[in-house]
């Protein structure tokens, strides 16, 4: 009764992830793993019971926060791999001329 009249917080937004270091976000997405775990199983024990379950969103708050969490990781590798195939195809410019220059001075 009195957990279904205490406010509840905000889900994490994309932009305040983008701040945080890989660290952080490891941290934030085992103690929203915990949280979602303890959620399902007080949500299972309610139906079990038949009772309430008492402030259904923040189940919906945990998983946004986590799908938040897995877009700034998925937008992090994909601006590594590209700058890692950029100076892959730099350095490859970089031997195509030197090889370039080579064949030059046999001649």
């Amino acid at each position: 009764e009195t957990r279904s009249a205490q406010p509840v917080g905000r889900s994490w937004s994309v932009q305040e992830l983008r701040r945080k270091s890989y660290d952080d976000l490891h941290k934030l997405w085992y103690v929203l793993y915990m949280e979602r775990n303890m959620l399902l199983t007080e949500r299972q024990l309610s139906r079990r019971r038949q009772l309430f379950f008492p402030q259904p969103q923040r189940l919906v708050k945990v998983r946004k926060s986590m799908g938040a969490i897995k877009q700034v990781l998925g937008e992090r590798k994909r601006k590594k791999i590209a700058e890692h195939l950029a100076s892959k195809m730099e350095l490859g410019m970089q031997d195509e001329a030197e090889n370039m220059d080579g064949l030059d001075d046999d001649d």
